[in-house]
């Protein structure tokens, strides 16, 4: 189907003058070169990592540091054991850092620079764990055992492997007596996966004491390995944004009464029409800048009919949306997503009840914002009342204030940008073998909160994640390859020992 679509591109090309599919191509060629970065590769030197790093990684994957909604419901223990680990596992580092607690389990750290006028950087992560409840594991999540080449252990993927990464290269290189020459700020929350208040805090303490970063990187992308649009090479995939987020209630409410005698305008029928509406209908796809610049390095790694399409979209755009469409991790790329999560009815089998809710985990577009987001399924919700026959009012859709909403990030330079080559140059090292684009993240990171005081904030993880691996994200049998975490240690040891290449 793709390349019937694709050939109609290429008609289309022809049809508007531009002469033959060869000769178009052609004049395209020159524009779709996979990116490279201005300055040379950076990579790790003579670093290798051994098996004691993933020994000491497995250490730490074996405190079970889960978060949960209800801070009441949180096993205390695990973190108060968490910085005694990381102290005994990693004696330079903390020896050489100042350490400051986020509230009481939040770390922000600081590894003294040479030049204190140099602008700092921070590197981030979380040390908190989704739950593992409901899920069946085929090893003990919080066993971190080795089968198969893999570590099998929630937050293996979902970052402890970036904190592990961190401290692995933060001692080797103090092991060396290397300083960097700027401050290094990591910071680590306990409670990123609730939406907890440790970045935001940690964002006011650097603003409070004038700390104002020149860089930031979080988790986010990664080496993404199986990317879509027939690229065979992994691609580094680094976020220069992320959507927003907003869970919104829709409430149906109707007379309710026995289940023998159903209407078309009873409650649960009437949401599961207006939740289909919504669902089906998530607004028009946009391309922004980013959006096109990661199409281009994409198509510039891909066949010769997916470059003449990605390369032409000021023609073909309509026809990449369709593309992109059929594919759920590029489809989310070009719109506000509303994705259907929970539904409420009736406790009993046999009663149709007088109210039905659902809730609506919304992604928003870098180009709306929360207001446009509610307002759609406002609208949305209103045209099916108006289609099933009953008044408006028979349906609400209200932002779920218990959860905490935001806006979409700010989008971060990455044109002709000394810390967004930095990046490059840094992943060219350790991954010659990959491509580097910037994107949108789809889900949302504490990384957010630095934007406060940082125009320069990306969202990229230093490992390869192929996409099985980035489905395990949050699922059962998390897991990452030993040979994975060994070489993405090295990218943060080229990103921090090679600091003094980065102009800004």
């Amino acid at each position: 189907m793709h390349a019937k679509m694709l050939m109609k591109g290429a008609a289309a090309a022809a049809a508007v003058g531009i002469g033959s599919v060869a000769g178009f191509c052609a004049v395209r060629a020159a524009r779709m070169k996979p990116a490279r970065p201005a300055g040379t590769p950076l990579d790790a030197g003579v670093y290798h990592a051994d098996d004691d790093a993933v020994k000491r990684f497995q250490e730490l994957l074996r405190v079970p540091t889960i978060s949960r909604d209800d801070p009441k419901l949180v096993d205390r223990k695990p973190f108060t054991r968490w910085v005694p680990t990381l102290r005994r596992l990693y004696p330079l580092t903390f020896a050489a850092c100042e350490l400051h607690m986020i509230d009481e389990f939040g770390m922000l750290m600081r590894w003294p620079g040479t030049n204190p006028a140099l602008g700092p950087i921070v590197m981030m992560a979380h040390h908190d764990v989704v739950p593992v409840d409901g899920q069946h594991w085929e090893h003990d999540p919080f066993g971190a055992e080795i089968v198969d080449g893999e570590i099998w252990a929630r937050g293996s993927l979902d970052t402890k492997c970036i904190i592990g990464a961190f401290f692995e290269a933060t001692e080797y290189l103090m092991g060396r007596g290397y300083q960097p020459p700027r401050d290094v700020w990591f910071f680590s929350s306990n409670a990123e996966e609730v939406s907890g208040p440790a970045a935001r805090d940690a964002v006011a303490w650097l603003r409070d004491h004038g700390i104002h970063p020149a860089m930031v990187l979080d988790e986010g992308g990664a080496v993404a390995g199986d990317t879509p649009l027939g690229v065979k090479v992994p691609v580094a995939m680094v976020g220069v944004s992320e959507k927003g987020h907003v869970d919104l209630t829709v409430t149906a409410r109707a007379d309710g009464g026995h289940a023998s005698t159903p209407a078309r305008t009873d409650a649960p029928l009437l949401l599961a029409r207006v939740c289909d509406r919504i669902a089906s209908n998530p607004g028009m796809p946009c391309f922004t800048e980013a959006l096109d610049a990661t199409l281009a390095e994409l198509a510039s790694r891909s066949s010769m009919l997916y470059r003449l399409v990605f390369s032409n979209l000021w023609l073909t755009r309509p026809l990449v949306a369709k593309i992109m469409a059929s594919n759920g991790e590029t489809a989310a790329m070009l719109r506000t997503t509303y994705a259907l999560t929970q539904l409420e009815g009736s406790p009993a089998h046999n009663v149709l009840p007088p109210v039905a809710r659902a809730n609506f985990n919304v992604r928003v577009a870098p180009f709306e914002t929360v207001d446009d987001a509610v307002a759609r399924a406002r609208a949305l919700a209103v045209e099916e009342c108006l289609a099933s026959g009953v008044s408006p009012d028979h349906v609400t859709v209200e932002i779920a204030q218990a959860v905490p909403y935001t806006e979409p990030a700010p989008i971060s330079p990455f044109e002709n940008d000394a810390a967004f080559d930095y990046l490059h140059r840094c992943v060219s090292g350790v991954y010659p073998e990959a491509g580097f684009a910037p994107y949108v993240q789809n889900s949302c990171t504490d990384s957010r909160e630095f934007n406060a005081i940082c125009e320069h904030v990306y969202r990229f993880c230093g490992f390869e994640y192929s996409a099985e691996a980035r489905a395990l994200i949050h699922a059962e049998n998390e897991r990452i390859g030993v040979d994975v975490y060994k070489r993405g240690i090295g990218f943060y040891v080229a990103f921090l020992a090679n600091l003094g290449q980065l102009e800004m």
